[in-house]
């Protein structure tokens, strides 16, 4: 723990250094496989946002802009001048805010099927089913019932549907803080966008974005019910988000994961290895 109270671990023996941000509810014990397989060319830091894991709770609110400030109070407290960030999802809207407000911090950044600042185009979109299915209010609601509950109550619920998890997955799993706190990053979303419009511009940085396959991403959609148009549109304006981060710095790249769906690092490891591997060796060609 470090003294601004988040929980962090460092892996690896390379020279240069990666902050990994994760996804939304998503811990780094997830991500330790695929560090296990970079761990001999990277120094990896491995961080639990406030209110994740062993990490304390923050009176700020759960604003992109906001972590951004605690993670860059973790990476003064352990001395660390310069490093790559990888943001997935969520952590990629934080990664955006992070390189806005300290753009002397990053040797590159690469976003993975990162949330876009301009997310709320998607919930603009004509989307009946999917939105009356799965909307953002229903996500919040659904986080804060979980909230309520007890731990016990929580370690029962899991344990009907999984029975392999790790004691230490089990433990940020079961913790109803978890789940107040994804509401309230969920809640906080338009906040996170707002900031990062109005704020700096992207800097001319390395970057690298990862986007996902398109047809694949929506197979999950059309199978819980939602009608294959709708599905459809969902992804082709999700695409079209990630196209408009990589144009972010005029060193920007976009990089399609065919075959791949949300989770990049899990499904094609490989993707991700490569483009850490070019920003590392400096490799983004400029747009």
């Amino acid at each position: 723990m470090c003294e601004n109270n988040l929980e962090y671990r460092l892996m690896g023996e390379g020279k240069q250094v990666l902050v990994l941000e994760t996804g939304i509810g998503n811990s780094f014990y997830s991500w330790l496989p695929f560090v296990d397989v970079i761990k001999n060319d990277f120094t990896i830091v491995l961080y639990h946002r406030a209110g994740y894991g062993k990490s304390g709770t923050s009176p700020a609110p759960r604003t992109a802009a906001n972590i951004a400030r605690e993670l860059n109070d973790l990476m003064e407290y352990l001395e660390i001048d310069r490093f790559l960030l990888a943001g997935h999802s969520f952590g990629g809207l934080c990664a955006q805010a992070y390189a806005r407000m300290y753009p002397e911090k990053l040797d590159g950044v690469l976003l993975i099927d990162a949330t876009s600042h301009h997310f709320q185009r998607l919930y603009e979109l004509n989307l009946p089913v999917m939105y009356s299915m799965i909307s953002l209010e229903q996500l919040i609601e659904a986080n804060e019932e979980n909230a309520g509950k007890s731990r016990a109550e929580l370690e029962e619920w899991y344990k009907e549907r999984n029975s392999e998890l790790s004691d230490e997955e089990e433990a940020f799993l079961t913790n109803p803080v978890l789940y107040q706190t994804i509401a309230d990053e969920f809640t906080n979303w338009s906040t996170s966008s707002d900031e990062i419009k109005s704020g700096k511009p992207f800097p001319d940085i390395p970057l690298i974005v990862i986007a996902r396959d398109e047809a694949l991403s929506a197979k999950p959609y059309i199978e819980y019910g939602i009608p294959e148009e709708e599905a459809m549109l969902h992804e082709k304006v999700w695409r079209e988000l990630q196209v408009e981060l990589a144009q972010l710095s005029v060193n920007g790249e976009l990089m399609i994961a065919e075959g791949s769906d949300h989770e990049v690092h899990k499904d094609q490891p490989e993707i991700v290895v490569e483009c850490l591997q070019r920003l590392k060796e400096g490799q983004v060609p400029r747009l």
